[in-house]
This record gives C-alpha cells, structure tokens and sequence, in this order.
C-alpha cells in the first residue's frame, strides 16, 4: 500500500459533505469531456458498447458506485452524403447518472440536456448521509 494521506492535499476545513461534491465534480467533468468528439453511427450495437465501455472507465475512478450513461440515438444523424460523413458525441446527445459514496455520504449528480437553457447542464440530484 503506499503512503497516500487525502489529508496532505486536502483542506481539513473540508466536511465529507463537501469532498464528496467535489468528487462528483470530477467525475461528471471526466465523463463529459472525454465522450464530446467521439465518433458514433446511429448503429445500436456501436452506441451500445460506447456506453458500456465509457459506464465501465468512470467507474474505475476512485469512490464511483454506479454510472448509467445514455446517448440519445434519436439526436445522431444517420445519414451519410459522403463516405467521409460521420456524426460525434455532442452535449445534447449524453444523458449520464453518476452516484459515488464518500466515506458515509452518498451523492447522485446528473448529466443533461436542457433545453431551454441549450446547454448540457451537470448537477448533484441528491446528497444524502449513510
């Protein structure tokens, strides 16, 4: 095991509470930026395994529970004029829930489109003690 002690980066001002926000933070951030740009057909086996492997890469980071992560195939244009045309993951493509647990609070933060601000807004759902 190494050495590492959170309390030699992290402010002790810090309540669990506010760590754990910024964990979710982190992750939603993560998620977000490396899905935008990749290329996607309107193909459901090719969106799929995109869900799958991006579900399984957040959740190696440390204190995920769970990640659900939709991309809305209906947003994908499906067709090609060129053999060169392919469409990519934008923001209003991704509907993500991520939920981490830090030390005893729990935190389910969202990714989503929102229309009416045009714009893929990150958010904590929830924040709950264990």
């Amino acid at each position: 095991m190494n050495d590492y002690d959170e309390n030699d980066y992290f402010s002790s001002d810090l309540s669990n509470r506010e760590r754990a926000t910024f964990e979710i933070g982190i992750k939603l951030g993560a998620l977000y930026h490396l899905l935008s740009g990749v290329p996607v057909s309107s193909d459901k086996k090719v969106i799929e395994s995109i869900e799958k492997g991006f579900e399984a890469s957040i959740s190696c980071q440390p204190y995920v529970k769970s990640v659900k992560l939709k991309i809305i195939k209906d947003k994908i244009e499906g067709d090609k004029s060129t053999e060169l045309d392919y469409d990519e993951i934008s923001g209003e493509k991704i509907k993500a829930v991520v939920t981490i647990e830090y030390k005893l609070i729990r935190v389910v933060a969202k990714i989503e489109w929102i229309e009416k601000l045009h714009y893929p807004l990150m958010f904590v759902e929830k924040i709950e003690e264990l």
